[in-house]
């Protein structure tokens, strides 16, 4: 909230995958730990008049981190960011990731996880929204609770409802992983990814855009062989591309867990 072939606990970058971590840690590998600032040990969604369904930036209180960027998608599902910097530039320590139900302009959600910390944790989040659109709301982590407060992205000329494009994530980006790991992503023309980190771990994956016509994108990653704390390991979840206001750099941010909901991979670029 970096990965050498001995999986030392400040270099398990191998993309920042968290089974990996747990076990050669026994806890958080960052800053803090998660949302809260310290370690803490669905079935789909019905909406109601109006939904929360947007993407939203703005400050956190109560925690080490200072800003979020929150992803509610068309199903429920639900990707919240955070870390340090502004919401358009994040520079991100983890994600929570889950799914809610909405019922007069209130959200909840009782299976979130954060994957800021190692192993991950559970989470609960309840917020109620306005159609301005606006977001306020916490994430509770054990006896931790931490507050936030977003409307559109903040110094972003990102909009949910413009169609996603891949001509905007077609480039190679330097992101940096949830561990701090400096890892080099490309994009082809089609979505198609591959990647390598400062430790050699390798990946492949797709990015496309999704099915309900927001500027979204549903991403999939495969990790490579070894030096990967998990190799062969496919992840899925979303990415967001950001303008920053000017025009003079733009915003990656990528979120993925697998199957099981035990390895979250999640990075972060401007370009």
């Amino acid at each position: 909230m970096t990965v050498s072939n001995t999986l030392t606990p400040a270099r398990v970058g191998a993309l920042g995958l968290a089974a990996a971590l747990a076990a050669c840690s026994g806890g958080s590998d960052l800053p803090g730990g998660g949302i809260a600032g310290e370690g803490v040990g669905a079935s789909g969604p019905t909406f109601g008049g109006t939904s929360p369904e947007n993407v939203y930036g703005g400050s956190l209180s109560g925690g080490s981190f200072g800003s979020f960027v929150l992803a509610v998608l068309e199903n429920g599902a639900f990707w919240e960011f955070y870390g340090r910097g502004t919401p358009a530039a994040l520079d991100m320590a983890g994600f929570v990731e889950g799914s809610g139900t909405s019922s007069s302009s209130t959200f909840t959600s009782a299976d979130g996880m954060d994957f800021g910390i190692v192993p991950a944790v559970s989470a609960t989040v309840t917020a109620t929204y306005t159609s301005a659109p606006t977001i306020t709301g916490s994430v509770a982590e054990g006896v931790q609770s931490i507050s936030f407060t977003g409307g559109p992205v903040p110094g972003s000329t990102y909009a949910y409802s413009s169609p996603a494009d891949l001509a905007m994530l077609a480039n190679s980006w330097t992101v940096h992983t949830m561990t701090g790991v400096s890892t080099t992503l490309t994009f082809d023309a089609t979505g198609a990814i591959t990647g390598t980190d400062t430790v050699g771990c390798t990946l492949t994956g797709n990015a496309t855009t999704r099915a309900s016509g927001k500027n979204v994108f549903d991403i999939r990653i495969v990790m490579g062989a070894a030096p990967c704390p998990a190799p062969a390991t496919t992840l899925s979840g979303i990415a967001l591309v950001m303008p920053q206001s000017g025009g003079t750099a733009t915003t990656l941010l990528i979120g993925a867990v697998d199957s099981s909901r035990s390895i979250g991979f999640g990075a972060s670029g401007v370009r």
